[in-house]
């Protein structure tokens, strides 16, 4: 695993689609003894010139002790997925409910490893490379 501090602020690049995450805060819930939520900042900008929609890639976390957690539907605004017009950025705020005892929070981008017809070489993504996670500092 590759760790990037939040405080870096550095884009992971799949392609002409880059992700930076800008922050990580708590959500204030009413009576939530099911653990934390978590709302995830990020950044996404298209260095290409045309608009652009990276389909596949998922961001989920992880913590100290393994666990992963994927994003609840429906609550993160616009879509990691969503498409960018070329050379602009949009924020994404994908949201996560985490157990009460969760601590070393990271963020996992990924497009998944077996990609259909694409030999993809250079990114968290490729064959023998580490994955690139974003430390929240949680």
């Amino acid at each position: 695993i590759y760790t990037l501090s939040l405080h870096d602020a550095l884009p992971i690049c799949f392609g002409q689609m880059c992700f930076a995450v800008l922050r990580a805060e708590a959500v204030p819930t009413a009576g939530n003894e099911r653990g934390r939520v978590v709302r995830v900042t990020v950044r996404v900008t298209n260095r290409g010139r045309g608009a652009v929609a990276e389909r596949k890639i998922r961001a989920y976390l992880i913590d100290a002790q393994g666990r992963r957690w994927e994003p609840l539907p429906g609550l993160s605004g616009n879509p990691l997925t969503g498409r960018v017009t070329g050379g602009t950025a949009m924020v994404s705020e994908p949201v996560f409910q985490v157990a009460g005892d969760s601590s070393g929070l990271r963020l996992v981008f990924t497009r998944g490893f077996w990609q259909t017809g694409t030999l993809v070489l250079g990114d968290s993504d490729s064959l023998g490379h580490r994955r690139t996670v974003v430390e929240l500092g949680w």
